[in-house]
């Protein structure tokens, strides 16, 4: 936010995760080990009860040299039930399923899905291509395990927020270009990172208190780095092909500095025919959907992109009523 800039106005409930959030955080100096922890054992400041009948699992995805960590939220086995593959945000370096944990319970109970919540290998120990790989990986193995969860494997979404949602709509480009035979049936995308450019001109027209374009430009930079020893894996605005692609759901926040880039990527989707949805919050900053314990406004984005989505995770109830 520059120096002459208006304070950004705020939605119902705003600064009081603002509050919430500046609290969780580590103190100057801190060593990044030391500013994850903190981040992890704060996570109940954005908690809120579950659902009745929501229930919670810690289980882990065994893949190649490695296990990936998951948290399973299970709305209940009375029906078989869509799925959704949920990358959290945290710019490649902080966040974590338990951190985030708000953002995929709140998934899980206002669309009725099993939720995975993927804990992705972080940067900078880890690169790029890295966080990706456990992305699609998690994918593919929410696919194959769906019948011990009692999921239809045709009705699997993926979603993220922040940088999540670059993993998640990466996720689905992958899954095309590989050709495989169960693909994302749409994409729910919550104020997302798609260019990736250092000192890309929309970044300055946010107005986020949290998300300031020097931290913006500190994820770039990261995000950059990780792949230099790497081939460049581009960022969606950047491939050259998005057509066939599921559909996508974009949520943006008002304040965001990513606002812009959103918009963007949500006209090349339209472009390339993609069916596509786009709202912009208002009064919201960058990454509020951690918020839906503490404002009503953010629980009432979180219910409305699931009314969104449910055409497509549930479809059989819109051919009931034709």
């Amino acid at each position: 936010m520059s120096a002459t800039a208006a304070p950004a106005t705020l939605a119902e409930g705003m600064e009081a995760y603002l509050g919430a959030f500046r609290a969780a955080q580590s103190p100057g100096g801190g060593t990044l080990s030391a500013a994850r922890l903190l981040s992890d054992l704060n996570a109940g400041a954005f908690a809120r009860p579950p659902a009745p009948g929501l229930r919670r699992h810690a289980s882990f995805i065994v893949a190649p040299g490695r296990e990936i960590g998951i948290t399973l939220f299970h709305p209940g086995r009375d029906i078989e039930r869509p799925g959704i593959c949920y990358f959290h945000g945290g710019g490649f370096v902080f966040g974590s399923v338990e951190s985030f944990d708000i953002v995929a319970q709140g998934l899980a109970e206002a669309t009725g899905a099993v939720v995975v919540s993927v804990q992705y290998r972080r940067l900078p120990e880890s690169s790029y291509h890295a966080a990706q790989e456990d992305c699609l990986t998690a994918f593919q193995w929410l696919v194959s395990h769906a019948g011990l969860l009692g999921v239809d494997p045709r009705r699997i979404a993926v979603a993220g927020d922040s940088v999540g949602a670059l993993f998640a709509t990466m996720t689905a480009i992958m899954a095309r270009d590989a050709g495989l035979d169960v693909r994302p049936v749409c994409q729910m995308l919550m104020y997302g990172a798609y260019a990736l450019i250092p000192d890309r001109p929309s970044y300055h027209q946010g107005r986020d208190p949290l998300l300031t374009v020097p931290r913006v430009e500190d994820f770039v930079r990261i995000y950059r780095q990780s792949q230099a020893a790497e081939p460049f894996l581009m960022p969606p605005l950047s491939v050259p092909d998005l057509s066939g692609l599921p559909p996508a759901l974009l949520i943006g926040a008002e304040h965001d500095p990513l606002r812009g880039e959103g918009e963007d990527y949500a006209a090349r989707l339209h472009d390339a025919g993609v069916p596509v949805q786009v709202r912009t919050a208002p009064g919201m900053i960058h990454g509020f959907m951690r918020a839906i314990g503490l404002s009503p406004a953010a629980a009432y984005e979180m219910e409305t992109m699931a009314g969104t989505a449910r055409p497509f995770l549930w479809p059989h109830e819109q051919e009931q009523t034709k």
